[in-house]
């Protein structure tokens, strides 16, 4: 595989074990570029920064790698890496490795699959990787699967489509032997909240189901949490194009268009 100029973003921070593990795998044989928030930017989706300036701080704690902490989202980084940090457009964006798995309808909130989208729109191949590794701030953790990234990447580099974002999952015990291609589960996310009051009579709120969990039901549908739970890595492509076309049809020819 050519070498490739990669740049490299999250949502957990420029420092988070799993984006530094696949920055030095990676850049034994790539160059590559770290830019991500300062800090955690979990489920914030594609939000972007408008109402304050990004600064971007530039570290030093990768010897082949540049690293770059922008006090914004992780589509910030994407934005501000492109227009303003790079000296080259890269021939490929990775967000990741996150230490929870972005599958299912969890992909909508999701930073790490926003960024890589972002990426997509920008006409750039895009790769979100994400893991069942919880808590994890060891480096070494993330390192088989950083290494299995780096080994799977030039066959998803040459298969991936311009418009299309490839979302992958890797379960805590992972098989190379193991890799499914499969659809998204739906009909899971439950926004639902807690009602308390606190000391000053003041209500509050928190959220009673976090999008991370799921239903036995939703291994009915076989899809991207069926096989994650059966030790699969899972592939899923995205569109960013969200026009549901049967329904854009049935507009075109009805009476209500002009």
């Amino acid at each position: 595989m050519k070498s490739l100029k990669i740049l490299l973003t999250n949502e957990r921070g420029c420092f988070d074990a799993g984006i530094l593990a696949l920055a030095r795998v990676l850049s034994t044989r790539h160059r590559v570029c770290i830019v991500a928030p300062l800090q955690p930017n979990a489920g914030i989706g594609h939000a972007l920064t408008t109402a304050k300036p990004l600064r971007a701080e530039q570290y030093f704690a990768l010897s082949k790698v540049k690293i770059f902490g922008v006090n914004g989202t992780p589509c910030d980084c994407v934005g501000l890496a492109l227009s303003c940090l790079l000296k080259s457009k890269p021939d490929l964006i990775i967000s990741g490795i996150d230490s929870k798995h972005n599958r299912s309808e969890t992909i909508l909130s999701s930073g790490v699959t926003c960024s890589s989208i972002l990426g997509t729109v920008h006409g750039i191949k895009s790769i979100a990787v994400s893991s069942d590794m919880g808590e994890v701030t060891n480096e070494n953790e993330f390192m088989p699967m950083a290494r299995a990234v780096n080994t799977l990447l030039e066959g998803w580099y040459n298969t991936l489509q311009k418009d299309t974002t490839l979302n992958v999952n890797f379960p805590k015990k992972f098989n190379l032997k193991k890799i499914k291609p499969t659809h998204i589960t739906t009909n899971i996310v439950e926004n639902t909240y807690f009602h308390e009051v606190n000391p000053f009579n003041q209500d509050y709120y928190w959220m009673k189901n976090l999008p991370t969990g799921y239903k036995l039901d939703a291994l009915e549908d076989r899809g991207d949490i069926y096989w994650l739970k059966q030790g699969y890595i899972t592939l899923t492509p995205l569109k960013y194009n969200l026009t549901n076309l049967d329904a854009f049809n049935v507009l075109e020819k009805s009476k209500i268009s002009v």
